[in-house]
């Protein structure tokens, strides 16, 4: 999986409250029971209840290998808490212990038994399941509380996102709007200067970004780069491929917060890109609780979602 650097991470640092992303709908709104968990929700295509055949052998052969090979694990799924079953596409693992992913002694631990998984559909042929949200809680045992708090997290986001309306009293709107409408006009550099304008707007852009970027236009320049802020970076540039308007703003909100739903900033399909925006639409709905978010003290643009 790519871009491993753009992990969810809780950080201690600076608080902001962000501008919420609609107001209107802030009374009617109920906030996430559990924050990580709705992160972690928007994030997912997929969200399955079933057993895991881990081939044990190979898993830790591998595992001692510098580089591994991916596995392919097989699913039998019981039922769908979210989403579309993959039904016989088996998930695929790096069996390299890395916090950004359930851990090989995990994966040991609950093969066979009943698990959530937490999934994320690849842009391939054929199609691939990864663990999604770039976090080791993607794989959880199917006890009952942990299964209720999942489906009640379902049902809030579903609701959420049938309410959802564009608020053009955001901070930054009209900007926003406006540097949005040239992208698919402009190619080259000048491409390039509007999506680091819109970075560089930072984090009270966040919800107008978010509230414009269904945005299907095909960009005229299909690379961007934008500024590697970790300090353990190899180089100065993260480089996408995206090939419409709404893959270019899925990159530029990665950069600000360093979080991700859904992998379309090298392109998508349709269904990718319509994920993505759901899961961004949902974030920026839960501004309106007014949780804190922490910019990690690392020089990095990540922010985290914290409790109040």
């Amino acid at each position: 999986m790519a871009q491993r650097n753009t992990l969810l991470t809780i950080a201690f640092g600076l608080s902001i409250v962000l501008a919420t992303s609609d107001s209107a709908f802030a009374s009617s709104r109920p906030c996430p029971a559990d924050a990580k968990l709705a992160t972690l929700l928007a994030a997912s295509d997929t969200v399955l209840i079933g057993k895991m055949d881990v081939p044990e052998k190979r898993l830790r052969e591998e595992a001692l290998k510098p580089l591994p090979e991916y596995l392919d694990i097989p699913i039998d799924v019981e039922s769908i808490v979210k989403g579309a079953s993959p039904t016989s596409e088996p998930v695929r693992f790096y069996p390299k212990d890395a916090p950004y992913q359930p851990s090989n002694s995990t994966m040991l631990d609950f093969a066979g038994k009943p698990a959530i998984l937490f999934l994320t559909r690849a842009n391939s042929d054929p199609v691939r399941f990864y663990f999604a949200g770039y976090t080791p809680d993607a794989l959880k045992l199917a006890d009952d509380r942990t299964v209720s708090a999942i489906h009640a997290e379902v049902a809030r986001q579903e609701k959420i996102l049938a309410s959802w309306r564009t608020n053009d009293k955001l901070p930054h709107f009209a900007e926003v709007g406006a540097l949005i409408a040239r992208l698919g006009q402009v190619s080259d550099d000048r491409q390039q200067r509007v999506f680091d304008q819109l970075e560089a707007l930072g984090e009270t852009a966040v919800p107008a970004i978010i509230a414009q970027m269904d945005d299907r236009r095909p960009l005229r320049t299909q690379a961007i780069s934008l500024k590697n802020h970790a300090l353990d970076a190899f180089e100065g540039k993260r480089h996408y491929g995206p090939n419409q308007v709404v893959d270019g703003l899925a990159a530029v909100l990665n950069q600000i917060t360093g979080l991700s739903f859904g992998s379309i900033a090298n392109g998508g399909t349709k269904d990718q890109r319509d994920a993505a925006i759901r899961g961004w639409r949902v974030f920026a709905a839960d501004l309106d609780c007014k949780k804190r978010f922490s910019i990690a003290p690392t020089g990095s643009s990540r922010l985290s979602l914290l409790g109040s």
